[in-house]
């Protein structure tokens, strides 16, 4: 009878439990996000990643993931320097458009900064970066700013 009844009890939980319906939350945003902001943690005693470069780098670029389904489109996203937490002049350390594209059938985008060589020297500026998105797309609350530190290298020993 034992025997009968445990089987009994397994045969029900097994026909109840297979027959409960679940309900997953599904997202539907759109944002733009730095992955360099989503892998780093924030400097100290800021909210946002901090990239050091040397003046001599060139061109940095920061990929930029979209956070929703690809779109069919080319999507401009624009982003702007952040004057506080910016020592950086523009075209004196660096060129920024403001502007730059994610591709049709594409999940990132690639925002270029131009560093300026101003020769060697001891200074120090920071550029911070921050994105806006467009008209369909926001950006990221946690993850649209990134800083940039420029350094220059140490002028030669005499």
């Amino acid at each position: 009878m034992k025997k009968l009844v445990s089987i009994f009890s397994l045969l029900l939980v097994v026909l109840l439990g297979s027959c409960i319906e679940q309900e997953y939350a599904i997202w539907r945003g759109s944002e733009v996000e730095f992955q360099y902001a989503v892998v780093n943690a924030p400097a100290s005693g800021v909210t946002y990643p901090r990239m050091a470069v040397s003046n001599t780098v060139g061109t940095v670029s920061l990929q930029v993931n979209l956070v929703a389904e690809q779109r069919t489109n080319d999507e401009t996203i624009t982003y702007t320097v952040v004057s506080e937490g910016t020592t950086a002049v523009a075209g004196t350390h660096y060129n920024a458009s403001g502007s730059f594209v994610i591709p049709a059938n594409s999940s990132f985008g690639e925002l270029q900064v131009e560093i300026l060589d101003t020769g060697a020297g001891t200074e120090v500026v920071d550029l911070l970066l921050e994105l806006e998105g467009n008209a369909t797309i926001e950006a990221s609350e946690n993850y649209k700013r990134v800083q940039i530190r420029i350094s220059q290298p140490a002028p030669p020993a005499e």
